[in-house]
């Protein structure tokens, strides 16, 4: 399937998935949301084993499309009616994509551009990204999810300041307060960021599914888990490797 605004290749359960609006830095619009809503649901059925996220040209995501909002507005549109559906559903969906999911940010990251890669299980930082929940300095308050994701992802202390400032950290600081997993040549990033195998798949799974389990039950999940993915041809390949002292080849199978 073809998307407007969002590239979309599968190579062997990897879907690589690029936000395509370079001529706008990839800010976020209508249409790239719907198309991200569809792109993670393709990326939730059994065959994908994991998601890497990017952007096209200059950026990873420069926010907000504020002129087609704005737009909206100004035609008589409530905001509070065409948030979630038009926009917000589609963080949502990206945060509950079954398989791993993995950002790989070079230049902005900025606004829904920060919320995006935040709603990634895993982000990865090419040397030049930036990041900043910069809603404060137009006059908003976060609207794509950033109240929810980066306090889990910081600390409340730290999301707080950075939310009421609006500051934009470069890449060496978001790694230092752990926005980031790690920095990385813009040229080497998407090498870095192909790496999962079946098993993440299920401990995100059991992750997700673990709060207010008691930890009896939690551990009869994992050991269900644990039998699906002993029985994985990853499985077999990552003893192999183990045994034969060398990097295990994974295929999410």
């Amino acid at each position: 399937m073809v998307w407007k605004t969002i590239g979309f290749e599968e190579e062997n359960g990897l879907a690589l998935v690029r936000l395509n609006r370079p001529e706008a830095l990839n800010a976020l619009d209508r249409q790239m949301a719907q198309d991200l809503y569809e792109v993670c649901e393709r990326c939730s059925e059994p065959d994908i084993r994991a998601m890497v996220l990017s952007g096209a040209g200059r950026a990873f995501c420069a926010g907000g499309d504020l002129k087609e909002i704005e737009g909206r507005i100004r035609a008589g549109e409530r905001m509070e009616e065409f948030l979630w559906p038009d926009y917000q559903k589609s963080l949502a969906k990206l945060y509950e994509v079954r398989c791993p999911t993995i950002a790989a940010v070079h230049g902005f990251a900025v606004g829904a551009g920060c919320d995006i890669a935040l709603a990634c299980d895993i982000r990865l930082a090419g040397a030049g990204a930036s990041f900043g929940q910069v809603y404060s300095r137009v006059g908003l308050v976060p609207d794509c999810g950033g109240t929810f994701f980066l306090p889990r992802v910081v600390g409340s202390a730290k999301a707080l300041e950075l939310i009421l400032t609006g500051d934009v950290i470069d890449a060496e600081a978001a790694f230092s307060i752990g926005l980031v997993r790690s920095v990385h040549n813009d040229d080497a990033l998407m090498e870095e960021a192909i790496a999962p195998s079946v098993a993440l798949r299920a401990a995100k799974k059991l992750i997700r599914s673990s709060g207010g389990l008691d930890v009896a039950t939690a551990l009869r999940a994992e050991a269900g888990a644990q039998a699906e993915t002993v029985a994985s041809l990853d499985f077999q390949e990552g003893i192999a490797a183990f045994l034969e002292k060398r990097k295990p080849g994974f295929q999410g199978k």
